[in-house]
This record gives structure tokens, sequence and C-alpha cells, in this order.
């Protein structure tokens, strides 16, 4: 019999999940799944970034849930996560968010994900640079009648390759 791990993001809820065996879960509840949600009335597009340096720990889910806590209370309508350092089969959920995530296929660490709520959007397709390991994803939509692409990019700091190239290649993305 096999498992999916989930890791379930919701402050008032610490129930352990299952992850092969019992593995303590974190919580914010079930996310939404409607991917084509509504805009909010704001005008002003939020977007919030960090680093987390893994969210499956104990001490990872404190800064987590303070990220999270302060993307509410400033109406972030995107959270961009580095190093999220989760398994492909790990399942994430975050209450009122889609999850768009880049994992680290075949070494620890690493990982990407992009949390989004109340805007349609769309997954651009970036080839991954087989000479790099930077690890980028990015998403497109429309916020009050402009177009707009949004890129997460992690570059582990004991890189030697410059990011600049890749980089570049985003900007120039079409």
């Amino acid at each position: 019999m096999s498992f999916t791990p989930v890791i379930n993001l919701d402050v008032a809820s610490s129930v352990a999940q299952i992850n092969q065996g019992r593995v303590p879960g974190l919580g914010r509840g079930p996310g939404s799944n409607n991917i084509l949600q509504s805009p909010r009335v704001d005008k002003t597009l939020k977007i919030l970034q960090c680093n987390v340096n893994g969210i499956s720990s104990q001490a990872s889910r404190v800064k987590l849930d303070q990220l999270l806590d302060l993307a509410e209370r400033l109406s972030a309508q995107i959270v961009a996560l580095q190093e999220t350092k989760l398994r492909k089969t790990t399942l994430l959920k975050v209450r009122g968010y889609r999850i768009f995530r880049t994992d680290r296929g075949d070494a620890n660490g690493g990982g990407l994900a992009l949390l989004i709520r109340d805007i349609k959007y769309r997954a651009i397709d970036i080839q991954a640079d087989e000479n790099t390991d930077t690890e980028i994803q990015g998403i497109s939509f429309v916020w009050r009648d402009r177009s707009f692409k949004v890129f997460n990019v992690y570059h582990a700091s004991n890189n030697k390759q410059p990011v600049t190239d890749t980089c570049l290649k985003l900007f120039l993305y079409k």
C-alpha cells in the first residue's frame, strides 16, 4: 500500500498527516480547487518572496506561518518561495491559494513554489538549461488590463555559473 505525503499549512490545525508512516503535518487547510478565481477589487498587485530553507520542519513552519499571516494582512496575491525542499510525492495545500511547484527531481534541497490567489494565471513552460542548476518557474496573467509575467528563481550560492544569462532569457521570453 502506498501513501502520498501531505503537508497541510493551517496554523489552527496541527493534525498529524500520513507521510510513509506517521510524520506530523503542517496545516492551513485545503487549498482552493478553482484555478480561475475572480480578481479582488484591490488596485495594487502584491507579491511576497522568501527563501524558506525547507517547509516541512517545525522551525520552518513558524517562519512560513508568519509569512502567510503577513500575506493575509497585506492581501498579497502571490507568495514566492525558494528552497522548499519538498519531494515530488509530498502534497502541499494552503487554504485560499493555488500552488504551482517546481521540485528538484534528483537531489535533496532546492525547490520552488508560487502560492497564488485571486488571479487567473497560466504557467509558463520554461525549458531547463542543462548547463546550470538554477531553478526557475513562471506564470503569466492579466492584472487590471495589463499583462504580467512573474518568475520565481533560485540560484544556489555555491553555484559557480553566472545567473545573469539565465535570467536574461526570462526577460526576453515572449
